[in-house]
């Protein structure tokens, strides 16, 4: 789906509705700006706990379905593994 959005004097955009609804982004959810080669890419932030199984490896946990992105999920393993 591509949706020209435009960014106010402020530097705001508004995210359409249904957009926001596929998403499962309540109001005042949090979004993650990243910087890419191409632009920015918009992330849904999502709450991680990361324990360890019982091999000893790290299991990441999502506080609810979907995607996590790559930086998060590293971000957290290394997280778990430093508080050893």
């Amino acid at each position: 789906m591509t949706v020209t959005v435009k960014v106010d004097a402020q530097g705001r955009v508004v995210i359409p509705q249904a957009e926001r609804e596929r998403l499962g982004l309540p109001d005042g959810g949090a979004l993650e700006l990243v910087s890419t080669p191409e632009g920015v890419l918009l992330e849904r932030r999502r709450q991680a706990t990361v324990t360890s199984g019982e091999d000893g490896l790290p299991m990441v946990t999502l506080d609810d379905a979907g995607t996590v992105s790559n930086v998060d999920a590293t971000q957290a393993i290394h997280d778990q593994r430093d508080d050893r």
